[in-house]
């Protein structure tokens, strides 16, 4: 007996939305939705899918993103187009900062409350702290100090944001384990549209948060954690 050898199943964005009016039985087995019917579907899915990046932090979705910082320029705009030109991250994870090609240096990545008590008056050199501010389309990453020369570069490690599903041929942004949260989610997310009794439409809502759940325990990166106290005072 042979396996397919194969492992990279997978649905695209209209088979997804067959496959939510399935599970509302609104679409018999084997049958075309309307053209109305995966135009409000597939905007359902869309934000479904922009709703899935509150989840958190997931291994497939977090990149790196490398700049040479300019001498007396501390705050820098990140996203497509801006001076930073690259995807706006969702959220800093990491970052450290490197010397004329030399060895990385972890750099603290604080809050806005805590990076806006950090003195500001004439303090320049090296910069060991950042913060991220995420704006609507854009972000906003800044420096302290404020850079004194131009030969440091700073790399981040930052949550991206997942991609939109535009065309009817589109593959999701996401392993393959999450087609049925994304299918399950989205035929509860209709549920109301093709007026489903609310009875059902509870175990709809059962059946995809246990979908979503049961995903999510598997995306995050393991490792330790370690509590100790605080002897300073």
């Amino acid at each position: 007996m042979s396996t397919s050898g194969s492992t990279n199943w997978s649905l695209n964005r209209d088979q997804v939305i067959k496959g939510a009016l399935r599970k509302l039985a609104v679409l018999p087995a084997g049958a075309t939705p309307t053209t109305s019917q995966v135009n409000d579907a597939a905007e359902a899915l869309n934000a479904i899918v922009k709703v899935f990046q509150a989840d958190g932090m997931p291994l497939w979705k977090i990149s790196e993103y490398t700049w040479t910082l300019t001498s007396g320029t501390s705050v820098y705009s990140i996203g497509v187009g801006e001076t930073l030109d690259t995807e706006k991250p969702l959220k800093v994870l990491q970052a450290f900062y490197t010397v004329n090609a030399g060895q990385n240096t972890p750099m603290r990545v604080e809050n806005q409350y805590d990076f806006n008590n950090l003195p500001r008056t004439n303090v320049s050199g090296t910069p060991v702290i950042l913060t991220y501010q995420p704006l609507n389309t854009t972000g906003v990453l800044s420096v302290w100090p404020t850079p004194s020369t131009s030969t440091t570069e700073i790399t981040i490690y930052y949550q991206s944001p997942f991609e939109d599903m535009d065309a009817a041929t589109d593959t999701f942004d996401f392993p393959s384990e999450w087609i049925q949260p994304l299918i399950y989610n989205l035929a509860w997310s209709l549920a109301p549209e093709y007026s489903i009794p609310p009875q059902d439409r509870n175990l709809l809502q059962k059946e995809a948060t246990y979908w979503h759940e049961y995903v999510l325990s598997m995306g995050s990166e393991e490792g330790s954690f370690y509590i100790q106290p605080n002897r300073g005072n």
